[in-house]
């Protein structure tokens, strides 16, 4: 447990929390509707490659940070794994699995009837009893457009980031801002009603998203009123 939740307090503080403060000031200034099936879609359709681009750089410098404790003291994940292949080999079966996780898993005498399953089924079993809640459910995101829709769509927002339009009533353009800064922090609560902290969102990386979120909304607004007109 004292791993894990190290490991989550790094991929908070690494990246986690700001997207979650990014995403707390849409809804509070720039018209996120957390409730709406078609905003959720909008979000994955505009920033799910950026977390997914974060979530990968915080995985290449999570395995090569040294470890602190134990046996492998001063190693990195990375290098754990490489002394691991090297001196076991690499299983063609099962690429991608660490041999210590293959080892526990998988093959095991008394349990021989365990083999022809996955290893990941294995996994799920074995910590089965470690969860203590049910599944969340994962909000509906669905497209309000035909494919053929979709296309127009995206076509005419590239032809928006291109010109580098600002659609009025989204709390970005100049005369909405009446000549204040754009605010480069946004406060968040840890967990379920925990403290109040203030996260850093510089300028030169959330800015462009505020800009193309309100882009995004304001096209997909605007066609859907065409639609229903």
């Amino acid at each position: 447990n004292t791993r894990i939740e190290h490991l989550w307090v790094e991929v908070g503080t690494q990246f986690a929390r700001p997207w979650r403060a990014f995403f707390t000031r849409l809804e509070r200034l720039h018209g996120l509707n957390h409730d709406s099936p078609h905003h959720l879609w909008l979000l994955h359709q505009l920033f799910l490659r950026d977390i997914n681009t974060d979530c990968h750089d915080f995985q290449l410098e999570w395995n090569l940070h040294p470890l602190k404790g134990g046996q492998n003291k001063g190693q990195s994940p990375a290098d754990i794994r490489f002394i691991s292949e090297t001196e076991h080999g690499v299983r063609e079966d099962q690429p991608g699995v660490h041999p210590t996780v293959l080892e526990e898993f998988y093959g095991v005498e008394e349990d021989c009837d365990r083999e022809w399953r996955d290893v990941d089924e294995f996994i799920a079993d074995d910590q089965a009893d470690d969860v203590g809640h049910a599944a969340i459910e994962v909000p509906t995101h669905t497209s309000p457009f035909s494919p053929e829709i979709e296309y127009v769509f995206f076509n005419a927002l590239e032809d928006l980031k291109t010109q580098a339009v600002i659609p009025d009533g989204y709390g970005l353009a100049p005369e909405e801002l009446n000549g204040a800064p754009y605010p480069s922090r946004e406060s968040i609560h840890l967990g379920r009603g925990g403290k109040k902290i203030s996260i850093i969102l510089p300028l030169e990386v959330w800015w462009p998203r505020a800009v193309l979120w309100a882009q995004g909304l304001d096209l997909m607004t605007r066609i859907l009123v065409e639609i229903d007109s």
